[in-house]
């Protein structure tokens, strides 16, 4: 593993300006190339669980459109715990594999370059875990904007499809358009202090929160003009990759601090209270063993 750079430079701000309205849509389709996006993607921390040479361990399952074949499944998580806790999970089911086994991190442009590996090659496929409390939180939310409907237990997207969850991210937008917001930061590199802005996406919502109310004290009128909302991942990407808006460029995705914490203490810097100057995974190798019951939420 190569050490981690440029983390969470969004992680924990505490002096950023919430501005007007980002882009026209967030769900625009008119493109940014796939080299830029993986590398806005290449700072964002998630894990994996790994054996004693640092490859990913997978599962196979079989492969929906023929059944005689098989899909091997790299497996991500959101939340280190959720891996931890996976991890547990292989070295009671699989004493061997999981004595040398452990939780590691890697840069999520690599669980996407797999994901899009995976519409070419059908025999691999990538499975992005969400926590399911932020899960809970997306549900909640997209009930309430009337973008999932529950019928007889089941939830749906308002035009009656099954939702298929997924990993969700929140933002701020513009109450009327739904437009994501962008904020500006003081940003310290290097001895400098230079201002950027960013359209930031929260893979916790409580996060966002404290973001949300530490600006509205100092601009009140955001409290009726903005409210949080939410894509799923799989979206967003598919929109940075289908825009050529050079707007979608400044989309910062921002892990919790705990995440970037844990992903810069497990890379042996001696920088873990600065994540921001933190080291970048390399992206996952693909695996010559296989481990298994790590998870089938799958996010193809």
């Amino acid at each position: 593993m190569k050490r981690l750079a440029h983390l969470g430079v969004l992680a924990g701000l505490v002096s950023s300006l919430w501005l007007a309205p980002a882009i026209s849509r967030y769900d625009i389709a008119t493109a940014l190339p796939e080299e830029q996006v993986l590398r806005i993607l290449n700072n964002v921390p998630i894990f994996m669980i790994t054996n004693d040479k640092g490859e990913p361990l997978t599962f196979e399952m079989p492969n929906p459109q023929d059944q005689s074949k098989k899909i091997q499944v790299f497996t991500f998580f959101v939340n280190q715990q959720d891996a931890q806790t996976a991890l547990n999970t292989i070295k009671t089911q699989q004493p061997e594999v999981g004595r040398v086994a452990r939780v590691s991190a890697a840069a999520l442009s690599g669980a996407v370059k797999i994901a899009l590996e995976s519409q070419k090659n059908p025999a691999i496929g990538v499975d992005i875990i969400p926590s399911r409390p932020q899960l809970e939180a997306a549900v909640n939310l997209l009930k309430q904007s009337g973008d999932l409907v529950e019928r007889d237990g089941k939830i749906l997207t308002k035009d009656g499809r099954p939702f298929m969850g997924g990993t969700p991210l929140f933002f701020l937008a513009d109450s009327k358009t739904g437009n994501p917001i962008a904020i500006e930061a003081q940003l310290r590199e290097n001895g400098q202090t230079r201002t950027q802005r960013f359209i930031p996406f929260y893979f916790d919502k409580t996060q966002l929160q404290r973001e949300v109310d530490q600006a509205r004290q100092q601009r009140p009128e955001l409290a009726k003009d903005t409210g949080i909302r939410v894509v799923m991942l799989d979206n967003l990407v598919a929109t940075m990759l289908s825009t050529n808006d050079p707007v979608a460029g400044q989309i910062q995705l921002v892990q919790t601090p705990e995440a970037i914490q844990f992903a810069v203490q497990q890379s042996g810097g001696n920088n873990a209270q600065r994540p921001n100057q933190a080291n970048q995974p390399a992206s996952p190798q693909r695996p010559n063993q296989q481990g298994g019951g790590q998870g089938t939420n799958r996010n193809r």
